[in-house]
C-alpha cells in the first residue's frame, strides 16, 4: 500500500517506533554521515545525495566482533550477542541490494553465519530512494536503479514537504499503520520522479562481454597500467557494501577470538604460512577486486558484485575510478567462444 508522510511528523514517528525496535538511521559524523542509533536528538541526513561513507553493511557484519570467549582453563564458550529487533531507516536502494548480494555468501544451505542470519531475521529495512543521484554512483550500468526495491520493507520517495512511502511487506506496512492512503495523482508524481532519477543516469561504462574480456586478458599489461597509482590503502574495499573480506585472531589478553573486516588489496591477505604470496603485488590484488566483482560473483550467483554506490571513487585518496578502469577494460582484445 502507498502513504502520505508529511516530513514535519517524521521525528515523531521514528521516536514511535523505539518503544519496539532499536532504530538506526543515517546522522552527521564530523564531515560525513554514518548509521547511528536514534536518540532523542537524532536528526536524519536526508537531503546529502551522497550516501553514507561506512556502508550499513557494518550493522550485519561488525568491523570487529567477538566468536568465541576463552574460559581461565582452557575451555571455550560462543560469544554473548544481544540481538535486538530493530529497524534501519533511510537505506540507500544500493545498499539494501548490496546486503541481499552478502547473503550468498552468509546464509547457504549448508554453511550459514548465525550472527547475519539472527541479524537479517530482526531487521527491518526501510529505503530513500535517490531522487537527486550522486554524481559517483552508476548503479544503472550495474543492473541495479536509484528506486530498485530489492530487500526493502518499505521505500520513500521525496515530494518537498511530504514523502510518498511504498511498502513491500508486512512488517513494512506495519511502520506506517494511520499514515493517510496516497492518492493516484501523488503516486503518478512519485513515478515521474523515480523515472527522471533513472534518466539522469549516464551509462558508465559497457558491461557486455565484461568478463569474458577480464577472464582472457588475465595476464594482460592492462593490470599493470590501472594498478599504478593504487596506494593499497584498502579504502575501496573497506567501504565497499559487497566486500565481505575478514580476518580471525585470538585477542590472549582479551580471552576473545575475534572476527576484524580485512582486504584483499593488503599484502599480508594472501599471505601464506609458508611465505609465499599468490598475490606478491598491487597489480594482482587489483586484478582480484575487479575480477571478484565483474568475473567471481557472475560465476557464483550470476550477478555483479557491485552495486554502483560510487564510494571508492568519491573516497580513493589517489582519485583512481572504477568506472574509468572498466571502461578501459572494454578495449581489451576478446575472442568469442563457440560451444561444440
Amino acid at each position: 500500500m502507498n502513504h502520505i508522510l508529511e516530513k514535519h511528523t517524521l521525528q515523531d514517528l521514528l521516536q514511535s517506533w523505539r518503544q519496539d525496535y532499536d532504530v538506526y538511521l543515517p546522522q552527521k559524523m564530523e564531515n560525513f554521515s554514518h548509521f547511528m542509533p536514534l536518540t532523542e536528538t537524532s536528526v536524519l541526513v536526508d537531503g546529502d545525495p551522497h550516501n553514507t561513507r561506512i556502508p550499513p553493511k557494518a550493522l550485519f557484519l561488525p568491523m570487529n566482533e567477538a566468536l568465541v570467549k576463552f574460559t581461565r582453563f582452557g575451555g571455550y564458550e560462543d560469544a554473548k550477542h544481544e540481538i535486538q529487533s530493530r529497524i534501519v531507516f533511510g537505506i540507500r536502494p544500493c545498499d539494501a541490494q548490496a546486503v541481499q548480494l552478502l547473503d550468498t555468501s552468509f546464509i547457504q544451505e549448508d554453511n550459514i553465519d548465525p550472527l547475519w542470519s539472527e541479524r537479517r531475521e530482526k531487521t527491518i529495512t526501510i529505503g530513500l530512494g535517490c531522487h537527486e543521484p550522486c554524481q559517483t554512483g552508476f548503479c544503472t550500468t550495474v543492473g541495479y536503479g536509484p528506486f530498485d526495491r530489492a530487500d526493502l520493507d518499505a521505500m520513500l520517495t521525496d515530494l518537498g514537504e511530504t514523502y510518498l512511502v511504498e511498502t513491500f511487506s508486512e512488517a513494512g506496512e506495519g511502520c506506517f499503520l494511520g499514515l493517510p492512503v496516497a492518492s493516484e495523482e501523488i503516486y503518478n508524481q512519485a513515478l515521474d520522479i523515480q523515472r527522471s532519477a533513472h534518466d539522469q543516469m549516464p551509462v558508465a561504462f559497457e558491461t557486455e562481454n565484461l568478463k569474458g574480456k577480464l577472464e582472457q586478458n588475465f595476464k594482460s599489461d592492462y593490470w599493470d597500467t590501472v594498478s599504478q597509482s593504487c596506494l593499497g590503502c584498502g579504502v575501496c574495499t573497506f567501504l565497499c557494501p559487497t566486500c565481505f573480506c575478514f580476518d580471525i585472531v585470538d585477542e590472549t589478553q582479551r580471552r576473545e577470538r575475534v572476527r576484524n573486516w580485512d582486504s584483499c588489496m593488503f599484502r599480508t591477505y594472501s599471505l601464506e604460512a609458508s611465505g609465499h604470496n599468490p598475490r606478491p603485488s598491487r597489480v594482482e590484488r587489483t586484478r582480484q577486486r575487479l575480477s571478484h566483482k565483474y568475473v567471481y560473483w557472475l560465476d557464483q550467483v550470476n550477478q555483479i558484485g557491485c552495486t554502483g554506490c560510487g564510494r571508492c571513487v568519491r573516497y580513493c585518496p589517489v582519485g583512481l575510478d572504477i568506472r574509468a578502469m572498466l571502461r578501459q577494460a572494454q578495449t581489451l582484445p576478446f575472442e568469442v567462444s563457440h560451444a561444440a
